[in-house]
């Protein structure tokens, strides 16, 4: 290849990532709105809505049936000689027929366990139908953004992505600011989430309608279903994690306690901005070039590593200001960087395990997750009772940290996307120091400034190649917005 069809090839793949990016990153404005407003609600009326989202995203992982990773797996090589969209409306349809089953079986039989088991306070029985109703939504949304994606359609995929967001993170809190009733607030969430179905739904109806024969549809399950089903607890496990902190602060602690954690974990979450516009686009792009693009594929994974490493080194030195901005929620210093740091294990895990997918053994992540969980619901029950808040913060941290360990090593070993293992494992050692001392002097913030930057200069010494090329390609892009 010339050198001219290289400086093509990468122009086209910074293009496409901003592209897929600004979806995601628009997105973070909305999430930053959803942040104040949490950080304006009363710690004592956030808990209960939050965790009701949180167990909407964990039913609806149970109710799609991992089908949505077997749609972003095989679209470019659908089974049974399936059309992509044939592929879509099969996996679609399979899900919601599961997720009605799944919605009616646990309002009749099982709603009063689920509400006490899912910390939901005085919500009561009645509320259960409600969460497998907007999960319900929350799938056909989910489904209709991952097309959106695979089928290249920016547009849409913004808006529908914004949307999502919005129905996510924003929407369902708003009635907040006039009552705590946490009916009132699952029912904004469903209405909210009830318009982008239908409305993108509508749209794009010929994808959910398309013709599919019955052989065309037992040849699409035969080889979607197993797969989607070996990845199905990893995404329920998954979406778990914090729900099980939730739970265990909620029944022994307090309703302040609770949305302090809740609070925190959102916060968190701003490491994600990192990679979480990136990601979109890179999964179906390693999919797509794995056998040919794995040069790339490693050189990018270190950068994203130097990235969020470094991002997260910046939020724990400057968490002071945020805390100052949200002064009722200044109990939340003494977990923020445990929390964040459960974060970073999750997101820098999404590119180290490609290889369980790509060798098409998904088990090794649902195992991972796995061990996860347990270890999280076991740090749980040992260290809520004692520690409240620092301990479900620390369950959370090692909960990720098993399952980061276990899924990283089975990833690697099918497919390589760590170039350098002693650096990867230095920058780990280097975010547990920033998590010790953010933790432990959170309300010294000068020497906590002063470590923390002596932690970041040695960040930018063992990754001064990928500082490097993170210059160019902003400089590049400098020029190319001064171009235009």
């Amino acid at each position: 290849m010339s050198a001219d069809s290289h400086k093509t090839s990468g122009e086209s793949f910074a293009g496409n990532v901003m592209k897929y990016s600004v979806a995601t990153y628009l997105g973070f404005v909305i999430t930053g709105v959803a942040l104040i407003v949490k950080g304006l609600l009363p710690a004592e009326a956030l808990g209960a809505p939050v965790t009701f989202m949180t167990y909407t995203a964990t039913v609806m992982n149970l109710g799609i049936l991992g089908l949505d990773q077997a749609l972003l797996r095989f679209y470019h090589e659908p089974p049974a000689g399936a059309q992509p969209r044939q592929l879509f409306a099969a996996c679609t349809r399979i899900s919601g027929a599961f997720m009605l089953v799944l919605g009616v079986g646990g309002s009749v039989f099982f709603a009063r366990p689920l509400a006490a088991a899912l910390g939901l306070g005085s919500a009561g029985p009645a509320i259960v139908p409600l969460l497998f109703l907007n999960a319900a939504l929350y799938m056909l949304v989910r489904y209709l953004n991952v097309l959106l994606r695979l089928e290249n359609d920016i547009r849409a995929y913004t808006a529908e992505t914004l949307w999502m967001q919005g129905c996510f993170n924003l929407f369902y809190l708003l009635p907040g600011f006039f009552t705590a009733n946490v009916y009132l607030l699952a029912l904004a969430a469903i209405l909210s989430f009830g318009v982008v179905a239908i409305a993108f739904g509508y749209k794009y109806r010929s994808a959910a309608l398309a013709p599919l024969p019955a052989d065309t549809l037992g040849g699409i399950a035969k080889i979607a279903v197993p797969y989607g089903v070996a990845l199905a607890p990893a995404q329920i496990l998954f979406s778990l994690s914090s729900g099980i902190c939730l739970s265990f602060v909620s029944n022994y602690c307090d309703a302040t306690a609770q949305g302090l954690f809740a609070f925190g974990y959102s916060l968190a979450q701003l490491v994600t901005a990192i990679q979480a516009g990136f990601s979109t686009y890179w999964g179906p792009y390693v999919y797509a070039h794995y056998q040919d693009e794995q040069e790339r594929i490693c050189s990018v994974h270190d950068v994203l590593n130097f990235l969020i490493f470094a991002f997260f080194t910046v939020l724990v030195m400057l968490e002071d200001i945020v805390f100052v901005i949200f002064r009722d929620k200044q109990g939340c210093m003494t977990i923020f960087p445990l929390l964040m740091l459960a974060v970073v294990f999750n997101i820098l895990c999404e590119g180290t395990v490609y290889g369980n997918s790509i060798a098409r053994k998904p088990w090794h992540d649902t195992i991972g997750i796995g061990v996860g969980a347990a270890a999280n619901l076991g740090l749980c029950a040992l260290l809520v009772p004692t520690y409240g808040l620092r301990g479900a913060a620390l369950a959370l941290a090692g909960g990720n940290g098993a399952a980061f360990l276990y899924r990283s090593i089975t990833g690697q070993a099918h497919y390589r996307t760590v170039p350098s293992f002693p650096r990867t494992i230095s920058g780990f050692l280097l975010a547990f120091a920033v998590t010790a001392v953010g933790t432990i002097f959170y309300n010294l913030f000068w020497l906590k400034l002063v470590l923390t930057a002596a932690i970041l200069f040695i960040y930018g010494t063992i990754y001064l190649p990928q500082l490097k090329k993170l210059w160019r390609i902003g400089c590049g892009i400098l020029r190319s917005i001064a171009r235009k």
